[in-house]
């Protein structure tokens, strides 16, 4: 949308990874999980450890590593993640340990995920667009969202904010959200998703309906900007908040040492 403008001196996939880094900051301690191609928490974690939650364990669940402390790669499953890792898993490990927390002492699994539709009450999906005998797009199937109903804290990213992506139904729910029969499926120790990194901004649910609202609005966007890209009326707070732009420490360390190839600059995000 040409009204958006953006700050010349950072991406918007920089201030994304940082916004993630920040909402880490409650983490310290936990166990944070991505998928396969998830450059920007990924980023967002790796930032997190250095500056906000050195405790805060981390999974790239594409290859199995276990706080890799490697560049920023364009995938997790990529081999270089392994060489920083302090430990590496196989699939049957990973998926003991995203189930394990019901094991655990008061340490929570955290997921930040994404999802080719996202409805007004945070459902995700990841299989398919239309009917499910005959989609018009197939997704990569449910993948880690299978393990949904068991993550402690849930959030999701995009890497864009259109009305197909943000949808006031999901066709098929791969991890469902605020709704009324979600109890029928997830333990009550297992939060609905609690906020969504976008270009745009950062959303999270209102506790009396569920639906999906704006928390902040990262610089240059205005609430009818969100408006005309979601599919669905986004709640908005009587003060709308601007996201925090990156400080210069946050930005050296994501530069120099999380992403010094300056992947998160080549990232295709559209607004």
């Amino acid at each position: 949308m040409s009204n958006i403008k953006t700050a010349q001196d950072y991406s918007v996939g920089e201030l994304m990874a940082v916004a993630i880094a920040r909402q880490m900051k409650g983490h310290d301690g936990d166990w944070a999980a991505v998928g396969a191609y998830s450059q920007l928490p990924a980023a967002g974690i790796k930032l997190a450890r250095i500056l906000y939650a050195p405790n805060l364990w981390w999974l790239a669940g594409g290859g199995g590593a276990i706080n890799s402390s490697s560049k920023l790669q364009t995938s997790t499953s990529d081999h270089r993640v392994i060489r920083g890792a302090e430990y590496v898993m196989d699939m049957e490990d990973i998926v003991d340990i995203e189930m394990w927390r019901h094991n655990r002492g008061n340490e929570q699994i955290v997921a930040v995920i994404g999802g080719i539709q996202i409805d007004k009450r945070g459902s995700s999906n990841m299989v398919c667009v239309g009917d499910y005998a005959a989609p018009k797009v197939r997704g990569v199937g449910t993948v880690g969202l299978c393990f949904g109903v068991s993550f402690g804290v849930l959030y999701f990213f995009t890497m864009h904010h259109n009305r197909k992506i943000f949808v006031d139904e999901v066709d098929f729910i791969s991890s469902p959200g605020h709704t009324a029969d979600r109890a029928k499926y997830v333990q009550s120790l297992c939060m609905p998703p609690k906020r969504v990194f976008s270009p745009l901004g950062v959303f999270d649910f209102a506790p009396e309906s569920g639906f999906m609202r704006i928390h902040s609005l990262h610089p240059g966007v205005t609430v009818a900007d969100v408006q005309a890209a979601t599919g669905f009326e986004v709640g908005v707070p009587a003060t709308v908040a601007e996201t925090e732009a990156p400080t210069a420490q946050e930005l050296a360390v994501l530069r120099q040492i999380v992403d010094p190839d300056g992947l998160l600059k080549e990232l295709r995000i559209t607004r």
